[in-house]
């Protein structure tokens, strides 16, 4: 999978906003982003799939859920109870691989999946239909 096209193409776009800041309700490089618009952006501009803007939920509704074990680099990890809402998924990020997450964190960064406060609060694997 690393040597996949869309992966390749995805990654590249993901990476171009590594250090940029964490802004609640973020959508766009001028605003900086939220967890949910940075995927969004990210997919909508590699024209990989179209999210049009919606929140961690929403992406995740667009899923087809799939094991940690299927997971491969380009899916995405969802988690849950990072902050008070009343739907279940409140963060998104792009797996990588290798218990890496490329996200909107506080920067935009790389971050390990199976750290305590991560492994806390994960909720499941989604694959939007990219990969077919």
């Amino acid at each position: 999978v690393y040597n996949d096209e869309r992966y390749l193409k995805l990654l590249t776009e993901a990476k171009k906003y590594i250090g940029y800041p964490y802004v609640w309700g973020g959508s766009t490089p001028e605003t900086s982003f939220d967890c949910s618009g940075y995927v969004c952006w990210v997919f909508n501009q590699t024209g990989l799939y179209d999210l049009g803007r919606t929140n961690a939920q929403g992406i995740y509704n667009e899923c087809e859920k799939i094991t940690r074990e299927e997971a491969k680099p380009g899916d995405l990890i969802f988690f849950q109870g990072t902050y008070e809402a009343s739907w279940p998924v409140t963060h998104v990020a792009i797996y990588v691989g290798n218990n890496y997450m490329l996200h909107c964190g506080k920067p935009i960064g790389y971050s390990r999946v199976d750290t305590p406060y991560w492994t806390e609060h994960f909720y499941g694997f989604g694959r939007l239909k990219i990969y077919g």
